[in-house]
């Protein structure tokens, strides 16, 4: 996981910026939800190499449906200015609960767009048509734009 989210990082960081035509301002990354003490391994993969200033989101200690779509869920420490385009990361898109709820938090404080970037899928092949869905993926591409789905927009 390590060299991947580096690996598109260093690829395809920017891309979202030239794809939307507003350059990246800051990057934040989806933390456990409810919180967990320690710092989130995505955290410490990116934290040397993502674009921009950081935004730290901080996850609320207690929820009743984690996987609900709630801005309350995070809170971010900063309040961004006008114009701010924020690359949110997530290690694992399953519902697409946290990442939403992180962008929700993040569009309260003030980012105008935002850019999110999963490093992975989960997808269970028991469920339902997910078995055929996978077979007929093509193999990885790392030079494949994770935003264009394509070459890069540079």
């Amino acid at each position: 996981m390590t060299m991947l989210t580096l690996f598109t990082l260093s690829r395809h960081g920017a891309c979202a910026g030239t794809g939307t035509g507003i350059a990246l301002t800051h990057w934040a990354t989806v933390p456990s939800l409810p919180a967990k003490p320690g710092e989130h391994p995505l955290h410490r993969i990116v934290s040397g190499s993502a674009p921009g200033n950081e935004v730290r989101l901080a996850a609320a200690p207690r929820t009743s449906d984690p996987r609900a779509l709630d801005a309350a869920h995070f809170t971010a420490d900063v309040r961004l200015s006008r114009g701010s385009h924020v690359l949110l990361l997530d290690d694992t898109w399953t519902s697409g609960g946290h990442a939403q709820s992180a962008a929700l938090a993040l569009r309260k404080a003030g980012a105008s767009t935002i850019s999110v970037l999963v490093v992975a899928r989960w997808i269970k092949p028991e469920f339902g048509n997910n078995a055929k869905f996978l077979d007929g993926l093509p193999d990885f591409d790392p030079d494949i734009c994770p935003w264009t789905g394509a070459a890069c927009p540079r």
